[in-house]
């Protein structure tokens, strides 16, 4: 069963790589045919979707994954027909949420997800809270668990805390039983709301000060720059610490790659904290599991995404202004665009 389907839609279109404020790199166009589902797939009709920076960072060629085509990674919505011969406990209709980073699309009018990728919208969610969740949900779940090894107990600090990913790595520390949770960030007030138990302001006081010697079993680096990773080293456990970023140190991507190998391998022959940088896994079976986890997390009232006060329309000027809002930094919480 499926529902009666436009052939075309409006959506927004990377032409080619280049700065992704400018029509002649990305723009909304109204007659992108709408996708059919494969065996395995499922078509989503979009409600909300929200922009994370790795979709700039692919329509400017800094981080591979599209030359041309629609972008965007987390959409909620409602299942608008399945692809065949599919497995699925989903059903046409039902409101749903995910990353769909494998697929992208998800800023246009309908998108395509693998049906793994697709969970039950929380019910105590909006859709526009939806759709800001999927990506820096499973980036703050899984850099607390899977790399950064955290347990009951544990002494975490995060860099970034009113982010879209630390302010959710913060809630669900929290949830998942830290014995103690310190974040830095200049919203101080805001930042103690989501949880943490003490607020380094970076711009009244130095972080290194007042970090250091304070054995941190995790230390998440949500932000980036080699500085959080000479102040981790001084303010982690000695033995058994997990350094985790999802930036590094901001250089080039070779630069990357060799520093991580390096300090990695300085852990290994000379001991210290564990050094990780990661992307989310948004395959199957871990992003099934994850996703579960974090609606049970919404459900029980334990976590809530942030959401920026400003909201964006599928126009090229929609499109462009999100873009610029993403890239400055600045937003209070997840940037969400508005398509239903």
């Amino acid at each position: 069963m499926s529902q009666t389907l436009p052939k075309t839609m409006k959506a927004a279109y990377v032409h080619k790589n280049g700065e992704s404020t400018v029509s002649g790199t990305i723009s909304v166009v109204e007659d992108h045919p709408v996708p059919k589902p494969a065996k395995g797939q499922i078509l989503v009709k979009v409600h909300a979707a929200a922009i994370n920076p790795v979709d700039w960072k692919m329509i400017e060629g800094k981080f591979p994954g599209i030359k041309e085509g629609v972008v965007g990674c987390d959409v909620s919505g409602t299942v608008a027909t399945i692809g065949p011969n599919t497995t699925t406990t989903l059903n046409v209709g039902d409101e749903v949420y995910g990353d769909i980073i494998s697929t992208k699309g998800a800023f246009g009018e309908y998108a395509l997800a693998d049906e793994p990728a697709m969970a039950k919208k929380p019910s105590k969610l909006s859709m526009e809270e939806a759709a800001a969740l999927p990506l820096a949900g499973l980036t703050a779940i899984q850099g607390l668990t899977v790399h950064g090894k955290m347990e009951k107990g544990s002494k975490v600090l995060i860099f970034g805390g009113s982010g879209g990913v630390g302010s959710l790595a913060i809630q669900m520390a929290k949830a998942l039983g830290a014995s103690e949770v310190y974040a830095t960030g200049s919203d101080v007030e805001m930042i103690k709301g989501f949880g943490a138990d003490k607020v380094i302001n970076y711009k009244e006081e130095s972080l290194m000060d007042a970090l250091k010697g304070k054995d941190f079993d995790v230390v998440y680096d949500t932000i980036g720059g080699y500085e959080h990773w000479e102040i981790a080293q001084k303010s982690m456990k000695s033995s058994g610490g997990n350094y985790v970023t999802i930036v590094g140190d901001g250089t080039s991507f070779t630069m990357t790659i060799l520093s991580t190998i390096w300090r990695k391998l300085s852990a290994k022959v000379f001991g210290g904290p564990q050094y990780n940088i990661f992307l989310a896994d948004a395959s199957a079976p871990a992003v099934v599991n994850d996703m579960k986890t974090i609606t049970e997390l919404v459900e029980n009232g334990s976590v809530k995404p942030v959401l920026d006060k400003q909201r964006f329309q599928l126009t090229t000027e929609g499109i462009h202004d999100m873009m610029k809002a993403s890239k400055s930094h600045r937003a209070k919480g997840k940037l969400v665009l508005k398509v239903v």
